[in-house]
């Protein structure tokens, strides 16, 4: 019953989806934006929730309900012989609606509650497995979202001290330098940028729907719209660091996605690349061209994931690349659509993704940016290109698999239905978008030199991998090994930390368990046990004696105010 519910949603995410991108065009072409503010009242008790609606908000929101249908669609499938399935899509609906306060909320207090509802859940979701895996993902992903939840707390700090909530009423004030750099740690820790990159792979052991969602429109990609919003605030010294930073992640997850061999991580890699390549944009003063990318990557980076989900579950829920081959076979149309999202992702002409990549490309061609980042830019497109035509050949030109067999039946075939928006949006979106919504950018005059300096890079790229592809091994010294592990991020977030505290912690156990049983033998562990139990219940009972006496101190300074 409680499925049959959810699945009438569906239809109701893709009309509102559509409904929304009709608006936001209209928005766009008229240029307004729209400014609702409900006011409650409840005796002396004032409370303002305001909603901002211009073309921005307006064309994101509808591409995350239009996913979000989408997937909930493909859930319904994927996730028929799950036992907890409604808990699945409770919290999948919970989700959505985070994301939606955190997009049309101006007001920071609102904001957080979308932000915060964003990390609590994509928790929940991580851990839905119920495995030690998936207990230390979720684990990672929370505290790392953790720290930026503090950094927001600490702008809403600000506003406070400034007596109002909405940042659309403060363009130019002096606590602005904090506020952005508030915000921008904490989008970086949002958006997965270097040094917080470790939970976004981590985050793949969450359901592949969960995956899908999480990144393509909602989890990392609102660090990158809050920045779109902030966009005014960033100082020129901010905009160095973050491009530095941007850039490096770029590199950093390229490389990784080179080496890797797990279907769902090159996917997460390769939005881990996208990300700083966004954010990039954004340090270059285009947050427009930001915000365009941003939507042509949801469309196609949901639809990877959704084609992926379905060839691992396929084969037996097989995630290694190696152990895939005859899909031209078998998935004709899926691996077509795929193939399109993977084209799209490396900003094949005339694909969605080429629209925006390009013209992004073209900008910093025609910027004065030093010979370092100009340098990055370049070979993070040769990395993306790279690992887009390795994962290419892997799936569709391999003719041998591992496998007796290949798990089947009808009804999975109706899971086409839920990719066939995605897949539209992938091939004409970025036309759309470019013809109607950020025409001014399309005049561009460059060199011929330059013009061409993109395409002999894809063209290198391609090359290399079509070379690269036909070795069966990789000879791995300590380089490869540092370049292909994300340059030991993961490590030094967790097992570096795990080795100073919790060994520590386990051998000092051992030694004074040891003490007391060699001085007073068994009788002593167990008065020690029972010691430590008594004192743990004391000290709660002692701080819950303190917060009643405090609670019981306030309502009685209460009434003797009144």
């Amino acid at each position: 019953m409680i499925s049959n519910l959810f699945f009438i949603m569906c239809p109701f995410f893709i009309f509102f989806g559509f409904f929304f991108f009709f608006m936001s065009f209209f928005l766009c072409s008229m240029k307004l934006s729209m400014f609702f503010n409900w006011t409650f009242i409840y005796s002396s008790f004032l409370v303002n929730f305001p909603l901002y609606l211009d073309y921005i908000s307006s064309l994101f929101m509808g591409m995350v309900l239009l996913i979000s249908g989408s997937i909930i669609f493909y859930s319904e499938f994927y996730m028929s012989s799950e036992i907890y399935k409604s808990r699945f899509f409770y919290l999948m609906f919970l989700f959505v609606v985070s994301m939606v306060f955190l997009i049309i909320c101006p007001n920071v207090f609102c904001m957080l509650m979308g932000w915060d509802g964003l990390g609590i859940i994509s928790y929940c979701l991580v851990i839905y497995y119920q495995n030690y895996s998936s207990f230390c993902s979720g684990m990672i992903t929370a505290l790392t979202n953790r720290i930026g939840d503090v950094f927001i707390l600490a702008s809403i700090g600000l506003f406070f001290s400034l007596g109002e909530w909405s940042y659309m009423n403060f363009l130019n004030y002096e606590l602005s330098k904090y506020l952005i750099f508030f915000f921008c740690i904490a989008s970086m820790t949002k958006s997965a940028q270097i040094p917080f990159s470790a939970w976004l792979p981590a985050a793949m052991a969450a359901p592949t729907p969960v995956s899908s969602l999480v990144h393509s429109s909602t989890l990392v990609t609102a660090g990158v719209y809050i920045l779109i919003r902030f966009n005014y605030f960033i100082t020129e010294e901010l905009k160095e660091y973050l491009m530095f930073i941007s850039l490096l992640t770029m590199v950093m997850s390229g490389m990784s996605g080179m080496f890797e061999y797990d279907l769902k991580k090159i996917i997460a890699l390769s939005t881990l690349s996208q990300l700083g390549f966004m954010m990039s944009t954004i340090s270059l003063g285009f947050s427009d061209l930001a915000f365009f990318h941003l939507v042509t990557h949801a469309g196609f980076k949901a639809l990877l994931f959704m084609c992926a989900g379905m060839f691992i579950h396929m084969f037996f829920d097989n995630q290694d690349i190696r152990g895939f081959g005859l899909m031209k076979k078998d998935f004709s149309f899926s691996l077509c659509m795929f193939n399109v999202g993977n084209l799209s992702l490396c900003g094949f002409p005339f694909l969605s993704g080429f629209f925006s990549k390009d013209l992004i490309l073209e900008m910093v061609l025609m910027k004065n940016l030093n010979f370092f980042f100009f340098f990055l830019f370049t070979f993070g497109t040769f990395l993306t290109v790279f690992y887009s035509f390795r994962l290419f050949i892997y799936l569709t030109f391999k003719n041998v698999f591992f496998f007796v067999s290949i798990q089947n039946s009808l009804k999975d075939f109706k899971i086409h239905y839920s990719m066939f928006i995605l897949y539209m949006f992938s091939i004409s979106l970025g036309f759309v978008g470019s013809s109607l919504m950020f025409f001014p950018y399309n005049y561009i005059c460059i060199p011929l030199i330059l013009k061409t300096y993109i395409l002999n890079i894809c063209l290198l790229s391609l090359s290399l991998c079509l070379i690269l592809s036909k070795m069966s091994s990789v000879y791995i010294n300590k380089l490869i090994f540092f370049l292909s592990n994300m340059w030991f991020l993961g490590f030094l977030k967790t097992d570096f930390l795990k080795g100073l505290v919790l060994k520590f912690c386990y051998s000092s156990t051992k030694v004074s368990v040891g003490y007391i049983e060699s001085f007073w033998g068994l009788k002593g562990i167990s008065n020690s046990f029972s010691f430590s139990l008594i004192f743990s219940k004391s000290l709660k009972n002692v701080f819950y004696l303190f917060f009643f006496s405090f609670f019981m101190f306030n309502i009685a300074l209460m009434f003797m105010i009144i």
